[in-house]
């Protein structure tokens, strides 16, 4: 999590994308960070710099608001959507999420 927040905006995306599948799909050791090194550099992310960058503080305050945030507002599990205050929970109730957006 704390990587996601230290890649670049254009990047978010296709980390997410990268490691979901690594994680879910592909099954891979994501805590070996020989494995981890592999999936930045198809991102063309250079992992000295990535694994430095997350230990920063700043970023580790940042996902700890996020988390905070989310707990205040009863999210439990993702995806979790919020839309006019309802808490829409799971990849299954984006469509009731969608309606009460309109």
């Amino acid at each position: 999590m704390r990587g996601y927040l230290s890649v670049g905006d254009n990047q978010k995306e296709n980390y997410l994308n990268i490691f979901f599948n690594a994680y879910w799909r592909d099954n891979l050791d994501l805590s070996s960070e020989q494995e981890f090194s592999k999936l930045l550099a198809t991102l063309g992310i250079d992992s000295k710099i990535f694994f430095e960058k997350i230990k920063q503080q700043s970023i580790k305050d940042h996902l700890k608001k996020l988390t905070n945030d989310a707990f205040r507002k009863e999210v439990f599990g993702a995806p979790t959507f919020i839309v006019n205050n309802k808490i829409f929970w799971g990849q299954d109730r984006l469509e009731y999420a969608l309606e009460e957006l309109s």
